[in-house]
């Protein structure tokens, strides 16, 4: 009786630890008034963070966290449940790298995403060039724009990860629009 115990106490942590380990999926829709953000990063690592913050805000853990932004292995990415506003993207991060965008309130400005209430925004496909190399330091790189994948594939990506939510609606609707 006690190894049955203790082996179903084993089997319990186990199950836990590797439900942690998975990424959350995305959550419902809270309120309509609020929107997604959605994009894709290519680089050198694999990107599996992003800091994506509202302008103006200023953000000191615990007490206020930046929206969260799930980042999928094959360099897609979101935010959902965003409240309408302005926004940036400050960095990227892979394992290896941290490529950070904005430096300044000004830097900031320049790439500022005005997010409409309910709206699902596209924020474009990038690519992170790097073409200065430091062992220590952050190096040089810029983050060039391309053509692929388009707002269509990416919708048709957020669409299989929001199975099961209302954000699934919106973006067929959306797709639908596309098409026309």
């Amino acid at each position: 009786m006690v190894r049955f115990i203790h082996l179903s106490v084993m089997i319990l942590s186990i199950g836990l630890m590797t439900a942690c380990a998975t990424k959350a999926p995305p959550d419902d829709i809270i309120s309509p008034e609020r929107a997604m953000i959605f994009g894709h990063v290519e680089a050198e690592y694999t990107i599996d963070a992003v800091d994506f913050h509202e302008y103006g805000v200023t953000y000191i853990q615990p007490f206020k966290r930046p929206p969260r932004v799930l980042v999928f292995r094959d360099g897609y990415y979101m935010a959902e449940n965003i409240k309408p506003g302005k926004y940036y993207i400050s960095a990227f991060y892979s394992e290896r790298k941290k490529y950070t965008l904005v430096n300044s309130k000004q830097s900031a400005y320049q790439f500022v995403i005005n997010v409409r209430p309910g709206s699902l925004q596209y924020v474009g496909a990038h690519r992170i060039d790097v073409f200065k190399r430091e062992l220590l330091g952050k190096g040089e790189f810029e983050v060039v724009e391309v053509m692929r994948p388009g707002e269509r594939q990416a919708l048709q990506k957020m669409f299989l990860v929001t199975s099961g939510t209302g954000w699934q609606k919106k973006i067929a609707r959306r797709m639908k629009e596309l098409r026309q």
